[in-house]
């Protein structure tokens, strides 16, 4: 999720509030935060059910803002050369070679965004892509 700091709380230790007091554990993935001005962080937030609620309504009392992240991949048809080898970590089936065409196909809808697909191409076409909801 992205949280986005008023700059009235960047100088706060929320990060800090939602692991010792609400028991969540942050992974911090990206972070842009500057005294005096709004700041935004890019996190993954784990743990229980009920401390995960408890952060949620601790950070909107804190006037921070709460957006979920939907994960998805990226694929740039254009260079690939459908060697397949994307397609034999595929498990969902969002990757699957045409029997006709021998050609790559793409299905978007089928991707959980595993990211296997991302380190399974030699030309390196699949990107990851972080979509605020």
């Amino acid at each position: 999720m992205v949280l986005r700091f008023p700059s009235e709380t960047v100088n706060e230790p929320i990060t800090y509030t939602l692991i010792r007091e609400h028991n969540v554990l942050i992974n911090i993935l990206n972070a842009d935060i500057s005294h005096g001005k709004e700041g935004q962080l890019l996190i993954e937030m784990a743990g229980r059910e009920e401390d995960v609620n408890e952060a949620m309504v601790y950070l909107e009392s804190r006037q921070v803002g709460i957006s979920p992240v939907v994960k998805t991949i990226l694929f740039n048809e254009a260079p690939c050369v459908h060697c397949g080898a994307c397609v034999s970590v595929c498990f969902h089936g969002a990757l699957e070679m045409d029997a006709q065409t021998r050609k790559l196909q793409f299905s978007p809808e089928k991707c959980v965004a595993c990211e296997l697909c991302i380190r399974a191409c030699p030309l390196r076409l699949f990107e990851l892509n972080f979509g605020v909801n």
